[in-house]
């Protein structure tokens, strides 16, 4: 079963369709023993936060393959990779089981970027930047819209012009917790 732990720091901070329940917390050792296989159902964990993906295997337009042996473990880095679109994002049979251990300040940032329950599973690149929920609104500036605004000056003025430095308020993060 999940973890009993319950996030009540998160409860409020930003708005959701579905309320601002606590999430459950999950261990690294739960969310393995939801591999394909293992507990029956498959689990995974995208930007720390645990998705029961089962009931989606059958319907993913890649196989649902792809997703079971990766099952149990944080996909992050392959599910952006992947660059799901807006409505996969959404996909009603991916069912948020809760937040991985470790994982609280991620989901906490997230929220008060403006993600939610009812925005699916997040796309950082489209919240808005850090510190920026308190201005209220979406974020419109090129730095918050993904990587793909800073090709244009990176082609006009040359890579060798071109700083890490500019990437930094990026607030896409592929890693772990």
């Amino acid at each position: 079963a999940v973890a009993a732990g319950r996030l009540a720091s998160m409860a409020g901070s930003g708005g959701s369709a579905r309320g601002t329940a606590d999430l459950a917390v999950v261990t690294a050792d739960e969310l393995r023993r939801h591999r394909y296989g293992e507990a029956g159902d498959t689990w995974v964990a995208i930007h720390g936060l645990v998705y029961d993906v089962t009931d989606y295997l059958p319907h993913h337009p890649g196989g649902g393959d792809l997703i079971e042996v990766v099952g149990g473990r944080d996909v992050t880095e392959e599910f952006e990779e992947a660059d799901h679109s807006a409505n996969s994002r959404l996909e009603r049979r991916i069912r948020l089981k809760g937040v991985l251990e470790g994982c609280e300040d991620l989901v906490a940032d997230l929220r008060a970027r403006g993600w939610h329950e009812g925005r699916g599973v997040p796309n950082p690149a489209r919240l808005l930047a850090a510190g920026a929920a308190s201005e209220g609104g979406e974020a419109h500036s090129a730095r918050n819209r993904g990587l793909g605004l800073f090709c244009v000056p990176v082609l006009l003025v040359g890579a060798e012009h071109f700083s890490a430095s500019m990437l930094a308020p990026l607030p896409l993060s592929l890693h772990s917790c």
